[in-house]
């Protein structure tokens, strides 16, 4: 007998799912910095693949969060909200200190 289901957790759903969008909205922005020669192949690729690490970290993290205080929709948009914008601010602090040194 087996204790797994084939079902995501909606944090990991929402995980996934930010990382996606993020690396795609990261890329899509990088697109034309790389065709005019601004950054290379290796430098966009290792933004995007941060911006989509960061993006699904947050939204993972925030849909977690937001699970747990269910039922209550108004504290769950604002749990969503500073949770996100607190998970952006910091991963871009991190990074930030991590790239100066």
């Amino acid at each position: 007998m087996s204790n797994s289901s084939n079902q995501l957790h909606p944090a990991s759903r929402a995980m996934l799912v930010g990382a996606i969008v993020g690396g795609t909205a990261s890329a899509a922005s990088q697109w034309q910095s790389h065709k005019k020669g601004d950054i290379d192949t290796n430098q966009m690729v290792a933004s995007v693949a941060r911006d989509s690490l960061k993006a699904g970290l947050v939204s993972g993290a925030t849909t977690y969060v937001a699970d747990k205080m269910a039922g209550r929709p108004i504290l769950s948009m604002l749990t969503i909200l500073s949770a996100s914008a607190a998970g952006l601010y910091l991963l871009d602090n991190i990074t930030d200190k991590t790239n100066h040194e």
